[in-house]
């Protein structure tokens, strides 16, 4: 999948769009520096002015393009490791609220090896 150009709103403005179609996931703004060189600013959009942030300034629009990332989308409302078993082999069990508890790992005593 290639990544979308910059959406050109004006002279000096460019829309990046990321997973929505519709709300642009930052703004690149184009300014001059002291020397009247071309700067860009990337500014993680919001419908509120007063939430946008400034995230970098860049010295060309395609490096400026480049920082804006996608979002990872969640693919379950899990936490926790992919396969529900934590590094010292306890189970995640969700209890009802939400919260995580452990169950311990049960072996059977009359499997070979397990004595």
């Amino acid at each position: 999948m290639t990544r979308p150009r910059p959406i050109r709103l004006d002279h000096d403005t460019w829309l990046v769009m990321r997973n929505d179609p519709v709300i642009p996931k930052a703004v690149i703004e184009r300014r001059r520096d002291k020397g009247g060189a071309d700067v860009y600013f990337v500014i993680a959009w919001d419908i509120d002015p007063l939430k946008r942030v400034l995230m970098s300034v860049q010295p060309s629009l395609e490096r400026a393009d480049a920082l804006v990332r996608y979002d990872v989308p969640r693919t379950s409302d899990r936490d926790g490791p992919p396969n529900g078993i934590n590094a010292d082999g306890s189970h995640i069990v969700r209890t009802p609220r939400g919260q995580q508890s452990q169950v311990p790992e049960i072996h059977d005593s009359t499997a070979p090896g397990l004595e």
